[in-house]
C-alpha cells in the first residue's frame, strides 16, 4: 500500500501561509487580467464569433498543434516543447498544490506514466531553453531586438521557467528518498545516489524547502506573466481563435462615412478589441521582419514594431482609457519603465501615429501581407497600417506628394493619369471586340483595368487576353469608358472615401447589367451565369473581396485561372512545349497570399514549357513582393535598395531567361528592376497571357 504524501507545509500553519499567499497571488494575477480585459472591452466592437467549427479546430492546430511555429524548425521545436512542457507541468503543479492539504490527486501523484511523461518534459523544457539561451545571447538575430525595449524580458522569462524546472525537479529527487522510494520518477532515481546521503529526515526538510521555492517560483511567474511579453501564453488562444474568416484580401469597412466624426485610427482606443488583443498575442519572434519587403530593403518599417507600438500606446494610455491612475500607465510593455536606454527613451512617448509608429514606417508598407501570413499566432498587421493611414489621408491631409495627382485623377478622371476615360477602349481598336453595351448578352466581361487600357507595356497585355477569348470562342465585351478605376490603390493608400466613390459606380454600372449574383439569387432577375474576367489581382481581389461591403456581388475571375479552366475543358488546346526558354515565375501577392492561386498559373506555364519552372528561393505563399502594392507604385523609393531590383536579382539567381508575371503592377515594376540592375539582355518579362497568345499565334490550336 502506498502511503500519504509527506505534507509539504508542515501542518495546519503552513497550509494556511499557503492558502494566503496563494490567493494572493491570484489577485494580483485577477487584477491586471481584468485590466487588460477593460481595455479590450472599451475598444471598438468587431463580430468574430461566425465560423464556429473552423475556430475550434484553429485551437487544435495552432494552438495546440503548432503548427504556425513549426515553420521556422529550431525555435519553432523548442517552442513546441516548451509549450507543452508548461502544460503538462500545470497537472504536476496541481499536484503539489494539493499536496499543501496532505491530499493526493489519482493518476497524478501515483502514476509512473504520468511521472514519466512529466519528467520527459522537463529533460526537453530545459534542452530548449538552453537553445533559446543560446540563440539570445550567442547569436542574437536581428528579428529578435526591438527599439521598443531591451532583450531582458525574455531572459526574465527564460530564467524563471528554468527555476520552475529546476525546483520541481528538486521536489521529485527529495520527496523520492524521504519516501522512501514510493514517490518515483525517472529524474529522482537517475540522481538518486547524489540525493540518497542526506538520508530520510535530510529529504525531507529539503524537500520541504525545494516545495516552497517552488511555489514561490510559480507565483512570482503567475503574477509577471500578465506584465510581460509572455502575455502571449494567455493570449494567443484567444487571438487564433478570433482569427479573420472573411476573406482575407478585404479591408474592414469604414462605414457612415458622411455622418463620422473620425476617418481611422489616430489614437489607440480607436482601434477594435481584436487589433488590441494582436499585441496581446505578440510573441516578438519577429517572423514578420524576416519577410517584409520594406524591412528586407532597409525601409523604416518593421512590422513587429507596429504591434508593439500599438500595445505600447495602448498601456501607456491605459490610466486615460480605464478613468483611473493606474501604475501600469506608466510602464513599457513588459511593466518595466522603457525608458532605460536613449533608444527606449525615444521609442516611448506619444503621440501613437508619428512618433511610437513614425509615419515614414507605414508609408513604407506595400500591404503584400507576408507578415499576416507568416505570423505563427494570427496577428492582422495590415488592416492596422491601412487604418492608420486612413487617419493621415482623412483627417491630417498627411501623405506623401507624389500621391496628390493620384487621388486627383482617379477622382476626375476614373483612371490614375492624366488621361480622358473616354480614351479607355482604344487598346482594342481593329480587334473586333464589342462594349458591353453593344452585346449585354456577354457570358464574360473583361475587366481590364486602368493598367490595361493605359499603360503602353500593359496594352499588350490587354491585347494577349483579347487573342485567348477570341480564340477560345468566348462570348465576352468590355464596358469601355463606362469601367472606371476599381479604387484599390486610393482605398491601400488610405482614402477610403475616394474607394468608396469609385466602388459605388462601378457597382451601379455592374448591377446594371445584371451581374449581381446577390440580385440574381433573390429571383429579382432572371439572368444567366455571368462572369467578370481581370488580368489585374488588385481589380480581381478588390472586385471580389471588397465590392460585396458596398452590395456588389460578382463571380470574379483572375485571367490565370481562366485560361486553366479553358484549356482543362478543351476549349483551348496549345501546342505543348512550345516555349523551350528557361522560365520562372512570380506570384503576384494579391492573387497569391491574397486569394491562395498558386496552381493554376504554372499548370498552364507547364503546358507551354517542357523544362518546367525554375522556382525562385521564395515563392508560392513566401514570393517577395514586387513593390508595387499598397499605393507604392505611384511613391518614391527613397531609402535602402529598391523592392523590384531586390526580387529581380532573386529571379536571376535561377538563371532563368524569362519572369513569367501575372499582375500589370508586377511588370511594370520588374520592368524597372530590370533596367536598375542592367539586365535587360538577361532576362524578358511576360505576362502569361502573353506567352499563351505567342503559342496561339505561332501554330493555329484546335478550338473546340
Amino acid at each position: 500500500m502506498t502511503p500519504p504524501p509527506i505534507s509539504p507545509t508542515g501542518g495546519w500553519i503552513g497550509a494556511l501561509i499557503f492558502s494566503v499567499l496563494f490567493l494572493a497571488a491570484l489577485g494580483l494575477f485577477a487584477l491586471r487580467a481584468g485590466e487588460l480585459v477593460t481595455l479590450l472591452a472599451k475598444a471598438r466592437p468587431e463580430h468574430r464569433t461566425d465560423h464556429i467549427n473552423e475556430r475550434i479546430g484553429s485551437i487544435f492546430k495552432v494552438v495546440l498543434g503548432q503548427s504556425g511555429v513549426l515553420r521556422d524548425p529550431i525555435p519553432g521545436i523548442a517552442h513546441f516543447f516548451t509549450f507543452w512542457g508548461f502544460i503538462i507541468i500545470q497537472f504536476g503543479l496541481l499536484e503539489l498544490i494539493v499536496n499543501a492539504y496532505n491530499i493526493s490527486i489519482p493518476f497524478l501523484g501515483d502514476s509512473p506514466i504520468f511521472a514519466s511523461i512529466l519528467d520527459f518534459f522537463i529533460v526537453f523544457v530545459t534542452l530548449a531553453l538552453v537553445v533559446f539561451a543560446i540563440r539570445r545571447g550567442v547569436f542574437k538575430p536581428k528579428q529578435l531586438q526591438s527599439a521598443l525595449h531591451g532583450p531582458w524580458d525574455g531572459f526574465i522569462i527564460l530564467g524563471l521557467i528554468f527555476l520552475v524546472v529546476l525546483t520541481l525537479t528538486l521536489v521529485e529527487c527529495f520527496n523520492y528518498v524521504a519516501t522512501g522510494g514510493h514517490a518515483w520518477t525517472p529524474l529522482a532515481a537517475f540522481f538518486n545516489p547524489i540525493v540518497t546521503p542526506l538520508g530520510i529526515n535530510g529529504s525531507t526538510l529539503a524537500y520541504r524547502v525545494s516545495w516552497w521555492l517552488h511555489i514561490a517560483v510559480v507565483l512570482s511567474f503567475l503574477i509577471y506573466l500578465p506584465r510581460s511579453k509572455h502575455l502571449h501564453l494567455l493570449a494567443t488562444p484567444f487571438n487564433v481563435f478570433f482569427q479573420n474568416y472573411k476573406p482575407k484580401g478585404a479591408l474592414p469597412l469604414l462605414e457612415n462615412l458622411e455622418e463620422r466624426d473620425d476617418y481611422g485610427v489616430s489614437k489607440v482606443e480607436q482601434f477594435t478589441w481584436k487589433q488590441l488583443l494582436d499585441g496581446y498575442a505578440c510573441t516578438e519572434c519577429g517572423r514578420c521582419n524576416t519577410v517584409c519587403p520594406a524591412t528586407n530593403t532597409g525601409k523604416p518599417l518593421y512590422p513587429k514594431e507596429i504591434i508593439l507600438g500599438v500595445k505600447e500606446a495602448l498601456f501607456v494610455r491605459s490610466g486615460e482609457i480605464l478613468g483611473q491612475n493606474s501604475l501600469y500607465s506608466k510602464l513599457g510593455i513588459a511593466g518595466v519603465k522603457a525608458d532605460k536606454t536613449v533608444e527606449e527613451k525615444e521609442a516611448h512617448h506619444e503621440p501613437m501615429v508619428g512618433g511610437i509608429i513614425s509615419q515614414e514606417a507605414l508609408w513604407s508598407c506595400t500591404t503584400c501581407m507576408a507578415c499576416m501570413e507568416i505570423c505563427p499566432v494570427s496577428i492582422e498587421h495590415v488592416p492596422k497600417i491601412v487604418d492608420m493611414r486612413r487617419s493621415l489621408v482623412m483627417e491630417e491631409s498627411e501623405f506623401p506628394q507624389e500621391v496628390t495627382s493620384l487621388f486627383n485623377n482617379i477622382e476626375r478622371n476614373g483612371n490614375p493619369w492624366e488621361i480622358s476615360n473616354d480614351k479607355r477602349a482604344e487598346w482594342a481598336a481593329g480587334l473586333g471586340i464589342p462594349l458591353l453595351s453593344e452585346n449585354p448578352d456577354a457570358d464574360v466581361l473583361y475587366w481590364v483595368g486602368c493598367m490595361g487600357s493605359f499603360d503602353q507595356r500593359n496594352k499588350k497585355v490587354a491585347t494577349s487576353v483579347a487573342k485567348i477569348l477570341l480564340a477560345a470562342k468566348v462570348n465576352f465585351a468590355i464596358l469601355g469608358p463606362e469601367e472606371s478605376c476599381t479604387g484599390d490603390p486610393a482605398r491601400r493608400i488610405g482614402n477610403e472615401y475616394l474607394w468608396q466613390m469609385q466602388a459605388m459606380q462601378n457597382i451601379e454600372t455592374l448591377n446594371g447589367y445584371g451581374f449581381n449574383k446577390s440580385a440574381n439569387a433573390d429571383g429579382a432577375s432572371e439572368q444567366k451565369h455571368r462572369t467578370i474576367l481581370t488580368a489585374c489581382p488588385h481589380c480581381f481581389n478588390t472586385m471580389l473581396n471588397e465590392y460585396p461591403q458596398l452590395g456588389g456581388d460578382y463571380e470574379v475571375v483572375h485571367h490565370t485561372v481562366f485560361i486553366d479552366q479553358l484549356i482543362s475543358d478543351g476549349k483551348l488546346e496549345l501546342p505543348e512545349g512550345f516555349d523551350q526558354r528557361k522560365l520562372t515565375y512570380h506570384d503576384p501577392c494579391y492573387i497569391g497570399r491574397y486569394n491562395d492561386t498558386y496552381n493554376e498559373p504554372r499548370r498552364v506555364l507547364t503546358v507551354l514549357n517542357s523544362n518546367g519552372i525554375n522556382e525562385m528561393e521564395r515563392n508560392r505563399n513566401k514570393s517577395f513582393c514586387c513593390g508595387g502594392g499598397g499605393g507604392r507604385a505611384w511613391m518614391e523609393e527613397k531609402v535602402g535598395k529598391r523592392v523590384n531590383q531586390t526580387r529581380i536579382n532573386e529571379a536571376l539567381e535561377t538563371n532563368s531567361e524569362v519572369v513569367a508575371a501575372a499582375c500589370p503592377f508586377c511588370i511594370t515594376m520588374f520592368e524597372d528592376g530590370v533596367k536598375g540592375v542592367e539586365a535587360e539582355e538577361k532576362l524578358k518579362i511576360e505576362d502569361i497571357s502573353e506567352i499563351v497568345a505567342q503559342a496561339i499565334e505561332s501554330k493555329q490550336p484546335v478550338v473546340k
